[in-house]
């Protein structure tokens, strides 16, 4: 031990220059790194935030439900245009639409996507 000490004593500045360029915490991070695996508490700690993460995600998607108005019975996807031909100029147009579902007369001004049809 004598020995460790005065090699210590007569290699001072070696040791402060590896302090000073942080050998010395990268070895204690090795350390506590490699206690915390075995331990299993770095498992642990990473459960606990992965469970706190959906649980906010969760309650998100709670939110994000409740805050979207509910549909009725039928939200009118399967429909068939009701078309008009125009006796004076032979135009066909679409003065409404019918749900196949619910059998409702919608508007002609009804929003239908394409492939709805």
């Amino acid at each position: 031990m004598i020995a460790v000490l005065d090699w210590a004593v007569q290699h001072w500045f070696l040791i402060f220059i590896l302090s000073m360029l942080g050998v010395f915490e990268g070895v204690r991070d090795f350390f506590v790194g490699a206690w915390q695996e075995i331990t299993g508490t770095r498992h642990k700690r990473r459960m606990k935030e992965l469970r706190a993460q959906e649980r906010i995600a969760r309650a998100g998607r709670h939110r994000e439900a409740a805050a979207l108005p509910k549909p009725g019975a039928c939200v009118h996807r399967n429909v068939a245009a009701v078309v008009a031909k125009n006796p004076e100029t032979l135009v066909e147009e679409v003065v409404g639409w019918l749900c196949r579902t619910c059998e409702t007369k919608l508007p002609a001004d009804w929003a239908v996507r394409e492939e709805d049809l």
